[in-house]
């Protein structure tokens, strides 16, 4: 009996204190914001300046890097629709990434799902139009 009660105690235990652990982790999430390149983190400082014809230009030195990782092209896309104020100044960064050899699915798919941030049509168009021409 007394070995019964304590298998059951047991049990009830582990069902009353089993469950999950669920560990978030923001690096995993943030494309690799901690890359080891620093990347990520250049991506952040232009981001930081104040005028808008120095982030361009800061952002565009870095599109046309070679050998940018997914994550960093992603980052990218994102400080580009979202610090950028122009939409030629957006367009030419995000023409220079498209145009890197080593142009990602991960930071066309940012684009296409973002591209809405862009207010000109045109803008839109001659982005959707350089990814097109990409795959041909």
């Amino acid at each position: 009996m007394r070995k019964s009660l304590i298998a059951v105690s047991l049990a009830v235990s582990v069902l009353c204190m089993g469950g999950c652990i669920f560990v978030h982790s923001d690096e995993t999430q943030d494309h690799g914001r901690f890359s080891a390149d620093g990347t990520i983190a250049e991506i952040d400082a232009v981001g930081k300046l104040s005028f808008d014809s120095e982030r361009r230009k800061g952002y565009e030195r870095i599109a046309e890097r070679q050998g940018l990782s997914p994550g960093a092209q992603v980052h990218l896309v994102e400080a580009v629709l979202g610090k950028l104020s122009f939409d030629n100044a957006k367009e030419q960064v995000l023409l220079t990434l498209i145009k890197n050899p080593g142009f990602c699915s991960a930071a066309e798919r940012e684009i296409l799902e973002r591209i809405d941030r862009m207010a000109f049509e045109s803008s839109k168009k001659n982005i959707l139009k350089a990814i097109s021409d990409r795959k041909t």
